[in-house]
């Protein structure tokens, strides 16, 4: 049970460290730090500590998010950024490019990937007046609303093989949460914002995006097709980037900096999910669960949305969650789609999910002003959607 009540101040201790501006690296560390006195000894702490920190998977996301913010940093001081913002603002009003261009880049689905798209909706949003909280949660919103029916999301598929409900079904069904997730992200992110702009698509324009996205598209190819560690993949992106345009510009020291902070970022997450591995914690939820001490509509909505929350990535949340439901139940399609959305949601808001993070890092943005938005965004949509999946689940066998 002191593991139960160690999450409970280690969320806590998080969410009140990044809202005074603590380094939000940082502060997943400290937060790690007071689960860690609450469930562990002080030996078996540091060592937890010391694993994560040089394990092989913090080693690669670490090298994954320093890489792709060298070639943010690239994009923008060759130009290309502007180039890709610019050629798209040709064809598209601004308004709604600063909810496309999140949703382009997250074609590729990979752990702080909404570094990709942070440069472009910040001068987007800039030409329409668009303040700093307000594109961070465009850039967060509009990125991953779409994976909640995503066929390459790795957590969709973790669902559907361990529930046994094909893809396909869980896509047709995701259906109307997309729709009401896209509806509250215009009503809360873009309601009263004049366009800019209108909609001419041109060869030309066309061209030249292609040709300034072609370094991002090889490294989601690579990726995506090849199968690559991404790391592998932007550094191969980069050098294409660099062929391409041969720019001697680049802030070293500044870029350093950043890319110093987003690795502590790294860390940090790491550190708290091994900690929150090794502290039992959920060893004592699914005891809970088994023993049937929980209302199931507490297991079907806020267990997989705590559970989002807590790990902050979203296919150790789906496969945990469905491993202690699945002895109780024999999920039908709406079931397995409310699991995954709630589950879905919690990991977005979480200050332990990553891309909420870096997000937070590239707009400088103060974590409870972007709340402001992602809260009742957030709320609103499950409000409508709970009901709606609990609704067809009744009807469907």
């Amino acid at each position: 049970m002191w593991s139960i009540i160690g999450i409970v101040f280690a969320v806590i201790t998080i969410s009140f460290s990044m809202i005074y501006k603590l380094n939000i690296g940082l502060s997943l560390i400290l937060g790690s730090i007071v689960l860690g006195l609450f469930s562990l000894s002080l030996p078996d702490l540091l060592q937890t500590i010391f694993d994560a920190s040089v394990s092989l998977s913090t080693f690669e996301m670490v090298l994954s998010i320093v890489a792709i913010t060298f070639l943010n940093f690239m994009y923008q001081n060759t130009g290309k950024a502007q180039d890709l913002a610019e050629n798209l603002g040709k064809m598209i009003p601004s308004k709604i490019l600063v909810a496309i261009i999140p949703a382009i880049f997250g074609v590729l689905p990979v752990t702080g990937g909404a570094l990709f798209s942070a440069p472009l909706v910040d001068s987007e949003g800039d030409k329409i007046g668009i303040e700093k909280e307000r594109k961070a949660f465009l850039n967060m919103w509009f990125r991953h609303i779409p994976h909640l029916l995503y066929p390459l999301e790795t957590a969709l598929v973790i669902a559907s093989h361990l529930t046994g409900v094909s893809l396909f079904t869980i896509i047709i069904y995701q259906i109307p949460v997309l729709v009401v997730g896209l509806s509250f992200g215009y009503l809360f992110g873009l309601r009263g914002i004049k366009e800019k702009g209108a909609f001419v698509i041109e060869w030309r324009y066309l061209q030249r995006f292609l040709l300034s996205f072609l370094p991002i598209l090889v490294t989601v190819i690579l990726t995506l097709v090849l199968n690559l560690k991404i790391f592998i993949s932007v550094f191969i992106g980069s050098i294409l980037l660099f062929f391409m345009t041969r720019s001697k510009k680049f802030a070293v020291a500044s870029s350093l900096k950043t890319m110093s902070n987003m690795a502590l970022i790294g860390f940090g997450v790491m550190i708290f999910r091994q900690i929150s591995q090794d502290s039992g914690v959920w060893d004592v939820v699914m005891s809970l669960v088994q023993a049937n001490s929980l209302w199931p509509p507490i297991l079907l909505v806020f267990l997989p949305m705590l559970i989002g929350f807590a790990l902050g990535e979203s296919s150790p949340s789906i496969t945990l969650s469905l491993s202690m439901l699945l002895p109780m139940y024999k999920f039908n399609p709406p079931e397995v789609c409310l699991v995954y959305t709630c589950m879905y949601f919690g990991h977005l808001i979480s200050p332990l999910h990553l891309c909420f993070s870096v997000t937070s890092e590239y707009f400088k943005t103060r974590t409870l002003q972007v709340y402001k938005r992602f809260i009742p965004a957030t709320i609103a949509t499950l409000i409508v959607d709970i009901p709606l999946m609990i609704m067809l689940s009744k009807y469907v066998q």
